[in-house]
């Protein structure tokens, strides 16, 4: 039974020590240092008390549109290129897997070198697309919300929407 209380015990041990320590040992600093600690305020650090901002604001998107969109036209360039310069023929199926038809005068390894561009270069492509698609559909909301606030609001999405419909068409195998 004795060892259930030991750590109570050595808790209170310690307290003691420590107001010891500090002011001498007596029960009236022992009740001051209780007064003092329970009336002690613990303030947050700045950080704590603001809320946190994850909405972005419609120039980060568009920003970001600008950053996307050079690359994304780069990736379809990369693209173009290859399969011209390679004579390979591109093809989709229904489910949207990509394979290559390549000519009869193509090493093995060739083609597998090929293939594997071909496959990095698309999966930027498609992963490209998806954040600047991502990034419209939040700029089209807050859009919204903005032109419910002022009647008057000029979209800064309409010329990047288009772009990004041009550079989508131009990517069709």
């Amino acid at each position: 039974m004795l060892f259930l209380f030991l750590p109570l015990i050595f808790i209170i041990g310690v307290f003691a020590i420590v107001v010891y320590i500090n002011n001498g040992f007596s029960f009236n600093n022992i009740k001051s240092y209780l007064y003092f600690n329970s009336n002690y305020m613990v303030r947050p650090h700045t950080f704590a008390t603001k809320s946190l901002q994850s909405e972005m604001s419609i120039l980060d998107i568009v920003g970001q549109i600008n950053t996307l969109i050079p690359q994304l036209a780069n990736f379809i360039n990369q693209f173009s290129t290859t399969v011209n310069e390679s004579g390979i023929s591109v093809v989709t199926d229904s489910v949207g897997n990509l394979s290559i038809d390549v000519p009869q005068s193509m090493t093995d390894e060739v083609a597998n070198t090929i293939s594997k561009k071909i496959g990095i270069i698309d999966r930027l492509i498609t992963t490209r697309g998806q954040e600047i698609n991502e990034l419209l559909q939040k700029g089209i909301s807050l859009e919204d919300k903005l032109k419910r606030e002022n009647p008057h609001y000029a979209s800064e999405l309409t010329a990047k929407i288009a772009e990004f419909k041009r550079l989508n068409a131009l990517y069709r195998h």
